[in-house]
């Protein structure tokens, strides 16, 4: 099946006060497809990502899929994303190594301080994962895809606020 990003890089510029619009979208892309394979299909499932998938590729997307894809996913996803790219956009890998650009007028972060931002947008996602899994759990009967997982498929992570441990 052919590669499918769920949302665009203006969908994540919009909707992020701290990113420049200038963002190379070479730069957001790979963050996005990690966030979405990685992340996004636990959430939601093999079945209902695989869904979502075919309908976009075949430009047959629709109601009520439509709608959770913009009101639910699409806002996990972009939040997800930022996390990703944050925690990597300071840096530049290439074939003399790894570095980290400086400007003249600006101050590189601490990591703390990445650290910050990255749970923040992590946060947000986490509580835009629970509007979808509320959303779903009273609309489950619209969207079989939803309960479908058997054998090696992703199952949806039912559970929303994950917590990370602090010792």
């Amino acid at each position: 099946m052919a590669e499918v990003l769920f949302c665009t890089k203006n969908d994540i510029v919009r909707k992020s006060p701290n990113l420049d619009g200038n963002i190379d979208a070479d730069k957001l892309i790979p963050s996005l497809h990690l966030a979405q394979t990685h992340h996004l299909r636990g959430v939601i499932g093999t079945d209902l990502y695989e869904k979502l998938t075919s309908d976009i590729s075949g430009s047959s997307l629709s109601n009520p899929y439509l709608s959770l894809l913009n009101t639910y996913i699409k806002p996990i996803l972009i939040h997800l994303t930022l996390a990703e790219f944050i925690k990597g956009a300071s840096y530049s890998v290439t074939n003399k190594g790894v570095f980290k650009p400086t400007s003249e007028n600006a101050e590189t972060v601490s990591e703390d301080e990445v650290n910050s931002l990255v749970q923040n947008e992590r946060d947000k996602a986490e509580s835009y994962k629970a509007r979808f899994l509320d959303h779903m759990a009273f609309n489950s009967n619209s969207y079989p895809e939803w309960t479908s997982n058997s054998n090696g498929d992703v199952s949806p992570n039912y559970e929303s606020f994950n917590t990370d441990w602090v010792l």
